[in-house]
């Protein structure tokens, strides 16, 4: 019986291109590298876009998408700030958020978008607008740690400066935990990026800095 070739998809594409900017400049990425990831020949990429920039574009739009749905306020917020210290609430916030960026395929994407930013303004609008809906959960949730009286009262215009204080300082070690684990990767390349970081300890010195930052943090906000 003959085994038909697997059809190229959009997703497929996207994915080749993710996966090739997690080894080099996302900018530097060719049609034969996409091509190459899929096992195939680059006409056959020719067949479902036009260009390499609409393919960069459409990976942009996937990106954005995928981002979107992300969250990280707890379920049941309101119940959880009532019944937990600040300081257990933001740092759980903090460890699954660091974990969701190993995960396949946020951590490509997050490689992608930070690389493209520097070349491309749509990546740039991307990263910009993902910042600030990080920046507006972590406002609600210290609304609601607020609110339970697990922090000082806070108005309004703090609780919007304090979470654009907590959500840079969450992305720049995020940014820098996924920059070390990329290499991790790269120096072992046989291994995928789940398994890799299945047997790797998760603690690293951005996590910890992660956790020593918020206790200073929710000292602040208790003072």
């Amino acid at each position: 019986m003959m085994v038909r070739p697997e059809r190229i998809t959009r997703e497929k594409v996207i994915r080749a291109v993710l996966d090739s900017a997690f080894t080099k400049n996302a900018e530097s990425i060719t049609v034969g590298d996409i091509a190459e990831r899929l096992g195939k020949k680059k006409n056959s990429i020719y067949t479902h876009y036009s260009s390499r920039d609409l393919i960069i574009a459409d990976t942009l739009r996937y990106c954005q998408l995928y981002l979107q749905h992300l969250s990280l306020v707890p379920q049941d917020l309101a119940r959880v700030a009532a019944e937990q210290p600040a300081e257990v609430v933001l740092k759980s916030m903090v460890e699954q958020w660091f974990k969701k960026n190993e995960s396949d395929p946020l951590l490509q994407i997050h490689s992608f978008i930070e690389s493209e930013k520097y070349f491309s303004s749509a990546a740039m609008h991307i990263v910009t607008e993902f910042r600030a809906r990080i920046a507006v959960q972590i406002q609600s949730v210290l609304s609601s740690l607020s609110e339970a009286e697990k922090i000082r009262s806070l108005k309004p215009v703090e609780l919007k400066d304090y979470a654009l204080i907590f959500a840079s300082m969450l992305c720049e070690l995020v940014d820098m935990h996924v920059v070390r684990r990329k290499e991790e990767i790269r120096v072992n390349p046989e291994m995928g990026v789940d398994s890799l970081f299945g047997a790797l300890p998760f603690e690293d010195v951005h996590v910890q800095e992660a956790n020593r930052l918020v206790s200073r943090f929710v000292a602040l906000l208790s003072s």
